[in-house]
């Protein structure tokens, strides 16, 4: 805002024409500052609910691993299936953990950094609202300064041109900080957008990849579940309930008949339950491919359905505070 020097004495034009200037120059910066201060802001709060709402999702993604493993811990007949649980939940966790490190440097790199900018903009928008109000002072001056070469030749016109110069002094002084406090701050935001954006692109690359790799994980230990071989040991365990059920019969007819055979009869139908999952001799080659064949077809699971249902609930909370991690681990 600078205007090159004192105004010369006598050419008011000239003097009008600055002030203009400066004014014109003043409420540019202040536009500028007003238009960062609402952009930045709406950047801030849309990244903080996004990071919001990753805590939520590493919350509710503890939970559901603790649930896997649970279930996995209560499954006592199908073995594969209890197999395949414990490995995803195990996973699930994992990807839980990367989750909890993306919340932590979108908080410090990209939520913090752009927070700043609301003390900011208002301390830059008070500098500026003083520079305009030197720049008032020095048109006033410069008006009454032509009301006493109108009216009051002589001494009083000596005191008011010193008034006016003294007011283009200050006012002077005060574009010239201002100018150069506007290119550090242009140059400081420019730089802090440009960093954060970039940083939260990369910790969402860096997230989003490390999550595909353990959920393929995920994927396969699930689909890598043997149903069939599972149902069959239920089917086995069903019919052994049965014979459970004859034999306590048996025994309670030995112990009123005084039989000796009790013993005999109970260890003989408890043959059955010395089968487990890991004796057993029945997996054929035929079943290898069978499995194969299902894990074929479920690959083309990725990208058929889509759940569109929104999830308004979490937006509405602006001031939630980004949630602690209270996982499984």
């Amino acid at each position: 805002m600078s205007r090159g020097g004192s105004i010369p004495r006598g050419n008011s034009s000239l003097s009008s024409t600055l002030i203009k200037e400066s004014e014109s120059q003043a409420k540019f910066c202040q536009s500028r500052v007003a238009l960062v201060e609402k952009n930045y802001g709406n950047l801030c709060e849309t990244l903080g609910s996004i990071t919001r709402k990753a805590a939520r999702q590493r919350d509710k993604g503890d939970l559901l691993a603790k649930q896997l493993q649970e279930y996995a811990n209560s499954e006592n007949i199908s073995h594969c299936t209890k197999a395949g649980l414990t490995l995803c939940a195990q996973n699930m966790s994992a990807i839980q953990d990367y989750r909890e490190a993306e919340i932590k440097r979108l908080e410090a790199k990209v939520v913090h950094p752009l927070s700043g900018y609301g003390d900011i903009c208002k301390k830059k928008k008070k500098e500026i609202s003083t520079e305009l109000g030197n720049i008032k002072k020095e048109q006033k001056t410069l008006q009454q300064l032509e009301k006493v070469r109108t009216k009051s030749p002589g001494d009083q016109h000596q005191i008011a041109e010193t008034e006016l110069k003294k007011a283009n002094v200050d006012s002077e002084m005060g574009g010239k900080a201002l100018e150069e406090q506007m290119v550090v701050f242009e140059k400081q935001r420019l730089g802090d957008l440009k960093n954060s954006l970039a940083d939260f692109i990369n910790i969402e690359m860096i997230f989003h990849a490390r999550a595909l790799e353990y959920y393929a994980r995920c994927f396969e230990n699930i689909v890598m579940i043997d149903e069939e071989r599972d149902l069959q040991e239920f089917k086995r365990k069903l019919q052994a309930s049965k014979g459970m059920h004859a034999d306590f019969g048996q025994t309670l007819g030995g112990l009123s008949g005084g039989s000796s055979t009790m013993g005999s009869d109970t260890l003989g139908t408890g043959s059955s339950y010395t089968y487990t999952y890991g004796d057993t001799s029945t997996a054929t080659a035929s079943a290898s491919d069978a499995r194969r064949v299902r894990i074929s077809n479920t690959s083309m699971m990725y990208g058929e359905d889509e759940d569109d249902d929104e999830d308004d609930e979490y937006d509405d909370d602006d001031d939630y505070s980004v949630p602690r991690r209270t996982g499984m681990r």
